[in-house]
């Protein structure tokens, strides 16, 4: 689904759904030149109003009767044909998504000047320049051509009709086929790159790390070895050292230690200038879990609205990738539910060495909380993105200042 949106009498015309039809109808059904005959017709319609002049009697009735003729002649050449998208990755929000569709002739004959271009989109995903033309395509026969689409807004989108047309024989107007198939498109939020990031690390470490992320062999790093005592297993025994030396000597180990860190994102959000702050946090946040995940963390989001998403990734657990799955889904809420995010990080934090908080705003209730992680030992760090209502009451350091 796509992201929720906040109408406004001052938002763009495509962004209102009964323009966004017709703009749909307008481009879906007319060529460059059947545009330019319709507006023609139009404007000879609207002086003939002010008194009948023959030319413009003509002029109209030439044009309406052109796109009549082009509407009854085309039928019979509507294509049959069956249309595949071939999607790439996703692509970042403000980013062209560029890919390409296959078309075949299901039909028993020959199809000419075919257009395929995406209907019914959404308002963030605009299509780019006109649609390709095949030129013809026998019974049978598939090519490919190469769509784009400007994805301003991160979200999860549904792809629905994709069309293919044929513009002959009139080239005025469009005899649509259309796909039923539906894909689901995603968005990731606008990255923004960070070289490096300072964690603060607490008193707190997650103990076992490669056995609580991948689940392969012992949670114990190698070490070194020593002599045989009474009571070691078997199974430590370091052969080499053995036929080297002739006598037992087993393998010692270390319990090996990760940090896990959990990057909390305020999604409150009340309007349309927080909706911005909001787009701005989430790229924040997709800069920091691509440094976190490069390094050997374990990263636990949390993503806190009027309701909490917890997600666990680093290390084997999830990819980077399916970090940014959850920032393009994420939805903004009318207000942030602190004691449900009380109740799903607190429990967490005897093994929680530090939690980055990336706030909306600032109030008491956000400061006690942070406070009471301070408690249990666990290092934070405050973001805040309104530059109106910086953080107050943290030590030093612990207010990342944005630029």
């Amino acid at each position: 689904m796509a992201r929720r949106r906040r109408w406004s009498f001052l938002m763009p015309p495509e962004e209102h759904g009964f323009i966004r039809s017709l703009q749909d109808r307008y481009y879906g059904l007319l060529t460059p030149v059947g545009r330019v005959v319709l507006w023609s017709a139009l404007a000879a319609g609207f002086l003939l109003l002010g008194g009948l002049v023959m030319p413009l009697i003509l002029f109209f009735s030439f044009a309406v009767s052109a796109l009549t003729v082009a509407i009854v002649v085309g039928l019979p050449f509507r294509p049959r044909v069956s249309l595949t998208r071939l999607l790439p990755p996703p692509v970042s929000a403000g980013d062209t998504l560029t890919y390409r569709v296959r078309v075949e002739n299901t039909g028993r004959r020959t199809v000419r000047h075919i257009a395929v271009e995406e209907r019914d989109l959404p308002p963030e995903l605009r299509r780019v320049g006109e649609p390709p033309v095949i030129d013809a395509l026998a019974p049978g026969e598939h090519s490919e051509v190469t769509l784009r689409l400007v994805c301003s807004t991160r979200g999860v989108y549904e792809l629905g009709a994709l069309q293919a047309a044929s513009l002959f024989p009139s080239a005025l107007v469009k005899w649509p086929r259309r796909s039923p198939g539906r894909e689901r498109l995603l968005v990731y939020p606008r990255f923004t790159p960070l070289e490096s990031l300072d964690v603060p690390h607490g008193r707190n470490y997650q103990p076992g790390g490669i056995a609580v992320a991948s689940r392969v062999g012992e949670s114990t790093e190698f070490f070194g070895t020593r002599e045989w005592h009474e009571g070691d297993r078997t199974r430590d025994i370091h052969w080499p050292s053995f036929a080297r030396t002739g006598r037992l000597v087993v393998k010692e180990f270390q319990e090996e230690f990760f940090v896990r860190l959990a990057l909390v994102l305020d999604v409150q959000s009340r309007s349309v200038k927080e909706d911005a702050l909001l787009e701005k946090a989430l790229s924040l946040a997709a800069g920091m879990a691509d440094v976190l995940a490069r390094q050997e963390y374990i990263i636990d989001l949390f993503a806190a609205g009027p309701q909490v998403f917890h997600f666990q990734a680093g290390r084997a657990l999830a990819h980077f990738e399916h970090i940014l799955e959850i920032l393009a889904a994420i939805e903004s809420g009318e207000r942030l539910d602190l004691d449900a995010l009380e109740a799903a990080l607190l429990p967490e934090a005897s093994h929680l060495s530090a939690v980055i908080f990336v706030v909306m705003d600032w109030e008491p209730s956000r400061a006690a909380l942070v406070e009471r992680l301070k408690a249990h030992g666990v290092a934070v760090r405050v973001l805040s993105v309104r530059p109106d209502r910086k953080p107050e009451g943290l030590a030093p350091g612990e207010l990342v200042e944005l630029s």
